[in-house]
């Protein structure tokens, strides 16, 4: 506004010198005559005629002059007033005058929409401004984007000249037209896939759910995996330029799992993949899955990228399908996540070794049901000084021994143990013993050990061979699990002394308050506790009022989200 002269009438010039004396204490109204202005719903309902009638049209110089300047009008009456409003403070505004800076600030903002300022900017920075209404809303990047298209010509213009808007790209169900239409406006950027192929909206195929082919009875490949297959062809021609790809196949479709494979193998080493940092293949189970007994059919599986090196590879999951890991080159991962793998499958314990010596910044090892095959003869533990993240599930006690006698992380910062259950694990928990010191987040799902005096002991001396523990997660743990956190004898050096947060699922919450109870009367109080959506419902108000009296907050956690005091702990 610098500059401009604003062009107040008459009328406005009187109404102003009105609200500048209100700064004077003797003056409490403007005039004694009739309010000026109509109710709030007359208001309303004029704005909403206004914007109802109005007929968008490229406006000429002068008009986007006249209104610039009407617009300049009413915003200086709304300065006028908001500066004697803060100048008779804590005194009101007499309601008319109320009323006319609410009128005056709607007057203002239908001018300035109309003239849609922004456009004002140079275009480089309404891009870089897009780039971040998008991108700061990770829930809602799909809506957004489309939003961004449909607000003005010029909008559009500049999103659909920027790639970078259109490089995370989601297949799936009856999207799959936007998404090749997205994959074309990223041109050559670094792409971004997730690619699922049973999601809401795509119909299954009952003739798909033996997967017949695989298991050698000759028949047609079904229409859907034909129809995968043409979608990767078709995907794969901007191969070099994939970024992440994330593939979801549900339901048992092994021919869509190794046809991914399949295609991966063959193009890659011929076209390469020089921006491929992050790879997951996941491929869902029977309903009801009994783990302990998995098996695959007669399948013959791939090396991972067809041998091809993957410079810039650092995250690997692979759930319910593997890889021929002895031709295979993996290097420099920072994240190696492998699940649900038949015995059958494990990875030889000397190919597994190597190919931990060949990622030294491993930052996170998830080894959930799947892990090196067991065998007599031991070896010196591969040294990983960076592995930060450790989870260890669904493994036999013998698997979970050999395990742990393979790797040395002594800077594991968040330790998982999961489904460690059907026999005494208790020789695990002794394994690892003053193996993990650094450990401030522990996640137990489902563990199993001996309950008696000498077996709670060794999990105690387990606990505190990891002093800096301060936030705990557990789920459908025995109930004597809760007596290693306490002494009976009550010594002055209690049992993780640092423990301040807690995370319960499937818990009786009578345990709960118990346990936390025992912890104030020990001197280590707990500072927050968060609760399944289920397992709060079940709390009753005398169990709420006495955590809250024991000084502890409560709070609900929803099912996949991250605490913040988690989130803190694991930087």
């Amino acid at each position: 506004m610098s500059g401009t002269v604003v062009p107040l009438h008459p009328v406005d010039v009187d109404f102003l010198a009105r609200i500048d004396a209100l700064r004077s204490p003797e003056v409490t109204a403007t005039h004694s005559g009739p309010p000026r202005l109509p109710s709030r719903k007359a208001i309303s309902e004029h704005f909403t005629r206004i914007v109802a009638e109005w007929e968008p049209h490229p406006f000429t110089p002068q008009e986007r002059e006249t209104v610039r300047l009407d617009g300049l009008r009413y915003l200086v009456i709304v300065r006028r007033i908001e500066q004697v409003q803060r100048d008779i403070y804590p005194r009101p505004l007499p309601e008319e005058v109320q009323a006319q800076l609410s009128f005056a600030r709607q007057s203002y903002m239908l001018r300035c929409f109309r003239l849609f300022r922004i456009n004002d900017l140079p275009t480089e920075i309404i891009s870089n401004i897009l780039r971040f209404m998008i991108w700061d809303s990770m829930r809602t990047p799909v809506r957004a984007r489309l939003h961004i298209t449909w607000t003005c010509r010029r909008w559009r213009e500049i999103a659909l000249a920027d790639s970078t808007l259109w490089n995370a790209i989601w297949f799936r169900g009856n999207s799959m037209e936007r998404a090749w239409a997205w994959f074309e406006r990223a041109r050559a950027t670094p792409l971004d896939i997730r690619i699922d192929c049973d999601s809401s909206g795509d119909d299954s195929d009952p003739d798909e759910s033996e997967d017949s082919t695989v298991l050698g009875i000759s028949t047609e490949p079904s229409t859907k995996a034909v129809e995968m297959r043409q979608m990767l062809l078709r995907l794969f021609t901007k191969l070099a330029t994939i970024r992440m790809l994330i593939v979801v196949v549900q339901k048992c479709h092994w021919k869509k799992a190794l046809g991914m494979l399949e295609l991966l193998s063959t193009f890659a080493p011929s076209t390469g993949v020089p921006m491929l940092k992050r790879v997951e293949f996941h491929r869902g189970g029977l309903e009801n899955e009994d783990r302990s007994f998995l098996s695959w059919p007669k399948v013959i599986f791939r090396p991972f990228l067809g041998g091809a090196v993957a410079p810039c590879l650092e995250y690997l999951s692979l759930n319910g399908v593997s890889i021929d890991w002895s031709t295979s080159t993996l290097a420099n991962l920072t994240t190696l996540d492998i699940r649900r793998f038949p015995q059958s499958h494990f990875l030889d314990a000397a190919r597994f070794r190597e190919v931990l010596m060949n990622c030294p910044r491993l930052h996170k090892l998830c080894l959930d049901g799947a892990g090196p095959k067991f065998e007599e003869q031991g070896s010196k533990p591969v040294e990983l000084p960076h592995l930060r993240v450790l989870v260890v599930a669904d493994l036999s006690r013998r698997d979970t021994i050999f395990l742990f006698s393979q790797i040395s992380a002594p800077s594991v910062n968040s330790l998982t143990l999961m489904n460690l259950y059907g026999d005494d694990y208790l020789p695990i928990f002794l394994k690892i013993t003053s193996a993990f010191p650094k450990v401030r987040l522990l996640t137990t799902y489902s563990v199993q050990f001996d309950s008696s005096p000498v077996g709670i002991e060794s999990m105690r001396r387990w606990l505190d061979s990891m002093p800096l523990l301060a936030y705990l997660r557990v789920a459908n743990v025995v109930n004597h699990f809760f007596e290693v956190f306490s002494r009976p004898d009550g010594p002055e050096t209690p049992v993780a002394p640092h423990l301040k947060f807690a995370d319960f699922q499937s818990v009786d919450p009578g345990l709960i308050v118990q346990w936390v109870k025992d912890r104030a009367r020990h001197r280590t109080p707990l500072e927050k506790i968060y609760f399944s959506e289920e397992l709060g419902g079940r709390l009753d108000d005398t169990q709420i009022r006495t955590l809250m009296g024991l000084s502890c907050k409560l709070a609900k956690l929803p099912r996949g989200a991250t605490a913040p005091e988690e989130a803190a702990l694991s930087l």
